[in-house]
């Protein structure tokens, strides 16, 4: 990844916001998953390139991930444009005509696509909240936990018990897609919000894991098609224009 920023810019807090960006079908930062390929901030300008596994990926996908990254940036301080390039995907010219100006799927593929994509988005919110809980009832029965056990716990007694990252991780989409995440709420509950009976449990979680095993599995085939698709390089650098020999 090659990156570059002005000097004073904050490139650190510049890499935490796209880190954020997640692909909507896998669940997995795009920073993560090798996407971003360069970041150049100059004179306010956010110039971002992507570089998706196969040149024909959904083009919703990739409309809703290279908007994503014009949002985050632009809620950065220190930058007032954004620009995403999208390379050889099938249909850049149209994404980052819309991207860029603001504008939504729609307006890119006029008369193919009715309205936004938040139904969209909201499917893959609830799978990623599956996959997320998954890995959760994976760890509090990988310890021992019996099936009566874990449906009496509540969220704040959940926060002390499982590890910090897989129970936060779950929390954040769980308040994303609006439910209780209050300290006494249950903390296992379904993508409603509907607890579920100790006897359902088990039932339950080998369905959540078909989930999560799905999506595993796609995001290692798109990190086997993207590094099929890039040539080895230098290391990653960060460059300031400041400063030329500032390196990461």
């Amino acid at each position: 990844m090659l990156i570059e920023f002005d000097a004073g810019q904050d490139g650190a807090t510049i890499l935490a916001r796209l880190a954020t960006v997640l692909d909507p079908e896998l669940d997995q930062s795009i920073v993560e998953l090798g996407f971003v390929q360069e970041v150049r901030v100059h004179n306010k300008h956010a110039k971002v390139a992507l570089q998706l596994p196969t040149s024909w990926c959904a083009m919703n996908f990739a409309f809703l991930m290279a908007a994503d990254v014009r949002k985050v940036l632009l809620a950065t301080g220190g930058i007032e444009q954004v620009s995403v390039c999208l390379g050889d995907h099938c249909a850049a010219d149209e994404i980052e005509g819309a991207v860029n100006q603001g504008k939504s799927f729609s307006d890119a593929f006029s008369g193919e696509a009715a309205g936004s994509l938040a139904d969209l988005r909201a499917t893959f919110l609830r799978k990623g909240f599956l996959a997320r809980q998954e890995r959760l009832l994976q760890q509090l029965l990988d310890t021992g936990w019996s099936s009566e056990g874990i449906v009496r716990l509540c969220v704040h007694e959940g926060m002390h018990i499982a590890t910090g990252e897989v129970v936060e991780r779950y929390l954040e989409r769980r308040a994303e897609l609006g439910l209780d995440c209050s300290p006494s709420a249950p903390l296992i509950v379904d993508e409603s919000g509907a607890v579920i009976a100790a006897d359902r449990l088990e039932t339950y979680y080998q369905q959540v894991r078909t989930v999560r095993v799905a999506l595993e599995a796609n995001g290692a085939f798109c990190r086997a098609m993207l590094a099929r698709r890039i040539a080895p390089g230098p290391a990653d650098t960060t460059r300031s224009k400041g400063d030329a020999n500032v390196q990461a």
